[in-house]
Formats: C-alpha cells, sequence, structure tokens
C-alpha cells in the first residue's frame, strides 16, 4: 500500500435522528476548500480486571476523537449550520451564547500513491466556535487567511460506529461503490456467517 497524497470532496450530512433502534441523516451537503484535515484519537486506557493471577476482562473507554478541518474559508450558511448559529434576513450570522451545535456526519475522499482513492465517514461529530486569523497586508507580501474548525467525533447511539474507511480497489471495494460513497452517509452490510460482532 502506499501513501495517501491528498484530500478533496469534503461533505457534511446533519445527524436528524440516532436512536437504540435507527440513524437518520440528511442529505449530505459539498463542503469546498479543504485544505487539511487531521483525525486524533484521545487515547483511554482500557479498564482491566484481574482474576486467577491473569488478565480476566478488558472493557475499552468509549471513543472519543478530535476531527480538525483547515479550509480556505467556510461560507456563513454552512458555518452556522454547523455551530448551531443563525443567519438574519440580510445574511448577517449571528453568534448567542446559548448556540446548541448539532450533530453532523463528515465524509472525504483522499487520493492513493498506488491508484484510487481512500473514502471515509466520520459519523457523529460536533463542532466547537471556529478559530479565525486575520492579518494585514505587508506591502507586496500577502498572508493568506485559512480558518479551521474542530470537531469532536464519537460513536452512535444505535449501534456504536464511529468511522468507515474504504480504499478503491481493496476488498471488494469497487468503483461503482466509490463512486455512491459520498452520496450519502454509508450504511454496512454483512452477509450471513460475518455479522457484526455485539
Amino acid at each position: 500500500m502506499k501513501s495517501v497524497i491528498g484530500l478533496k470532496n469534503v461533505v457534511i450530512a446533519q445527524l436528524l435522528t440516532d436512536t437504540d433502534e435507527e440513524t437518520t441523516y440528511d442529505t449530505p451537503e459539498a463542503v469546498e476548500g479543504a485544505i487539511d484535515m487531521s483525525i486524533t484519537p484521545n487515547n483511554a486506557d482500557p479498564d482491566v480486571q484481574y482474576a486467577d493471577d491473569i488478565e480476566f476482562d478488558v472493557i475499552q473507554p468509549d471513543p472519543e476523537v478530535t476531527v480538525a478541518l483547515e479550509m480556505t474559508q467556510l461560507p456563513l450558511d454552512i458555518r452556522a449550520g454547523i455551530e448551531g448559529a443563525k443567519l438574519d434576513d440580510k445574511g448577517v450570522m449571528v453568534q448567542s451564547a446559548n448556540d446548541t451545535p448539532p450533530y453532523y456526519a463528515i465524509g472525504a475522499k483522499a487520493e492513493l500513491r498506488a491508484g484510487g482513492f481512500r473514502y471515509i465517514w466520520l459519523l457523529k461529530c460536533r463542532a466547537t466556535p471556529m478559530t479565525e486569523q486575520y492579518h494585514t497586508k505587508e506591502g507586496a507580501t500577502i498572508t493568506r487567511q485559512t480558518g479551521q474548525v474542530e470537531f469532536t467525533a464519537i460513536k452512535r447511539t444505535s449501534d456504536g460506529h464511529w468511522k468507515y474507511t474504504a480504499d478503491e480497489g481493496q476488498n471488494g471495494f469497487d468503483a461503482t461503490a466509490a463512486a455512491s460513497f459520498l452520496s450519502s452517509v454509508y450504511t454496512p452490510t454483512f452477509t450471513s456467517g460475518g455479522s457484526e460482532e455485539p
């Protein structure tokens, strides 16, 4: 397997419901201008129970993952949506102390040096207010100002899933599956005998 060398086609889909029975999403919306995305698990030590002089049982803590997405800039309507803010009648974003960001799924693809793309979905992410930076022009020197939004990704209530990853051309994930992967939040299937473990 060769290197991952890109990032493109970032999409977001608002999480509409997440219960014990089901999870539903809105239609994904494209977000242009992605520069960098980092996915950082905040690893916690497992809870180990010892018995009979051995490691008898291990409980892994629920995953909590930080997702940092750097963009050229986010349009205000998209930014207001992910931050739980509002646009007024004249298109001014109004941010308030009681804003509550909703959960979103985040999808993207990254080119593989070996050919094809890696595809990902992060399934339940909530944003913090976006980091902004403004810098004066210095004569002929112009500093590009980008924006970074940070999310916390957690597991879904319905099934405990938090991320899907697929490499085009590997493990049965073909071009047909890749073509529609980001058009809606992916739903995995398991053949008989290969069902998901509880």
